[in-house]
């Protein structure tokens, strides 16, 4: 059996659907689905019980399922070993990404990248938005992942995709009747900051950055988890894009609005490397992976 189909069939055990399988392989739900009915009919017997609540594993597949994971992990032992007689597909990779890419994204690419390259090493950090573009200009990231503003000399955009800062809040809030808000809007309630010093720019926007500095806020967290519990929790309204809530915002457990001001809802991501130096073949193949997922991002942001 092909490697990718046991990858597929152990996402699928894992999620526990086809459509949320696909999701994270970022493969369409008919081909997942398809690879899995194959593996079926090649093993003739069903390896899930197929109930409304979604796909859950029969005896037949946990036999297959511990088949699979330890054919997987020895197929990668002995990629490593051949990459290493090769001298190839080795590296380090130096990523520096604001918080909100920790979620979701950033985790679901390393995981798939470890699985494709597991001889790479990695450097992740999580820091500012507004900081990430300097780390790439220095050579301590070679990748950045943040809000697209002007770029400092040595530094472009790569990829970039339209995901603007909104307000998130949970539903039911007085806010959520609102088709666009206002900074005077939010100002009357409580608010979750996620740091002391603003995240955009003050010269791509003075009245955000004036808002900013202005408010007395709730609470200030840096941990993005922490603030999505405590805006579930009622306690207050956050700034954020889609990149950190996705989930959250399918099932209805959480509402984004964006702002009325241009400059906050044209706002873009972007994926950032260095202009002055030649990336290795191992990060600029990371790079790729990464546009493709943020361009799958921005279409799922979109519709919802």
């Amino acid at each position: 059996m092909h490697a990718s189909v046991l990858k597929y069939f152990i996402e699928v055990a894992s999620c526990g659907s086809v459509r949320k399988a696909s999701e994270r392989l970022f493969v369409a739900a008919s081909a997942v689905n398809r690879q899995i009915h194959k593996l079926e009919d090649e093993l003739g017997v069903e390896l899930f019980d197929r109930l409304p609540t979604g796909l859950r594993l029969n005896p037949a597949g946990e036999r297959l399922l511990k088949h699979a994971q330890e054919t997987l992990h020895q197929f990668q032992v002995m990629r490593t070993e051949l990459d290493a007689l090769k001298g190839e597909r080795t590296g380090h990779v130096k990523v520096a990404a604001m918080d909100s890419f920790f979620e979701e994204m950033l985790p679901s690419a390393v995981e798939e990248f470890l699985q494709i390259f597991p001889a790479v090493t990695y450097t992740i950090t999580s820091i500012q938005p507004m900081e990430v573009a300097q780390l790439v200009m220095t050579g301590q990231a070679d990748v950045g992942l943040a809000f697209v503003g002007r770029m400092p000399g040595g530094v472009k955009v790569m990829s970039n995709a339209r995901l603007p800062i909104g307000i998130v809040m949970p539903p039911g809030h007085p806010l959520a009747s609102h088709a666009s808000l206002s900074l005077k809007d939010c100002a009357n309630y409580p608010f979750l900051r996620s740091s002391s010093h603003p995240v955009l720019s003050a010269a791509l926007s003075p009245e955000f950055a004036a808002f900013w500095d202005d408010m007395e806020p709730a609470a200030t967290c840096n941990s993005t988890p922490l603030l999505k519990r405590l805006i579930m929790g009622g306690k207050g309204i956050s700034c954020f894009s889609k990149i950190a809530f996705i989930e959250e915002l399918k099932r209805g457990e959480l509402l984004w609005r964006p702002f009325e001001l241009p400059a906050l809802n044209d706002l873009q991501v972007g994926i950032l490397v260095p202009t002055q130096r030649v990336l290795p073949h191992v990060t600029q193949n990371f790079v790729g992976r990464m546009a493709r997922r943020l361009s799958q991002l921005e279409a799922t942001a979109a519709a919802l």
